[in-house]
């Protein structure tokens, strides 16, 4: 997303933005390292997680070497980039935390009928642990091209929506391949059960029950996630489509790069948007 940016602001150093790049490659890998640790997920991607094949010890210290090596990177680029970076993987952090919390007492929002709160802390959750990182790379890639404060801001928003997007369609994939209990289950369960607070509390003797009918409600899953993700696609497709942006193959691979990143990973499940 970082060169990609980059060349539609018409960024001249390709070397300089190449390696910026790297750095928000690095965080971002990092935190999946992580991600996978925290949540005791045995695959990223249809392979062993790191921790599953190095051991735990390995995957924390590589996942500690790489965002060293990505605030090494940072620093080495100015002072804006670097504070980009800084506030960025803080951003991270917290939507991490936040993440954590909020999967232990999902069933204590629903049966207290937080069902506002509980959507709006789910899309914090995302906006903080994944989408930061995807408006990171999109206004770095802008500053490294020298692009006007407005365009900057635009490629910013431009990355949140994608960042939003990939997560929900992350989200969704989990949900039909492994079954997991966790903040991926918000949407659903608001839009099916509303306020059946009784419900809750049979969820809450026995989690299988969920999983097992939202899988059977596989078409209604199904609507609820690509309906979401479908609006923040076509949110960032309006914003890459900006008269700001130059017209050119640059400016095409950015209106197009939102729906072909998450088709990517819905294509797993059969579908797309």
């Amino acid at each position: 997303m970082l060169i990609l940016s980059f060349k539609a602001c018409n960024g001249k150093n390709y070397e300089r933005a190449l390696e910026s790049a790297i750095g928000i490659e690095l965080a971002h890998t990092a935190s999946l390292v992580h991600d996978d640790i925290i949540d005791d997920d045995k695959r990223r991607r249809g392979k062993p997680a790191l921790h599953v094949k190095k051991g735990l010890g390995i995957a924390i210290l590589t996942g500690h070497k790489m965002i060293n090596e990505a605030f090494r990177i940072a620093l080495k680029h100015g002072k804006k980039n670097a504070f980009i970076f800084l506030n960025t993987w803080n951003e991270t952090l917290e939507g991490e935390l936040k993440d954590i919390s909020l999967t232990s007492r999902l069933l204590e929002h629903i049966e207290r009928g937080n069902l506002r709160k509980l959507i709006n802390e789910y899309f914090k959750v995302i906006d903080l642990k994944t989408a930061s990182l995807f408006s990171a790379a999109c206004k770095a890639g802008a500053i490294e091209a020298g692009a006007p404060q407005k365009l900057v801001d635009l490629l910013a928003k431009y990355g949140r929506s994608v960042g939003i997007s990939y997560q929900l369609a992350d989200d969704f994939v989990d949900i039909i391949n492994n079954g997991k209990f966790d903040e991926g289950l918000i949407l659903p369960l608001v839009k099916i059960y509303g306020r059946n607070k009784e419900m809750a509390k049979i969820i809450r003797e026995n989690q299988d029950l969920l999983l097992d009918f939202l899988i059977e409600r596989e078409d209604d899953l199904k609507g609820i996630y690509l309906e979401e993700i479908r609006k923040h696609v076509e949110s960032a497709e309006s914003l890459a489509s900006s008269e700001m942006i130059e017209d050119g193959p640059f400016k095409d691979m950015l209106v197009e790069a939102p729906r072909y990143v998450v088709n990517k990973m819905l294509e797993e499940v059969g579908v797309v948007v």
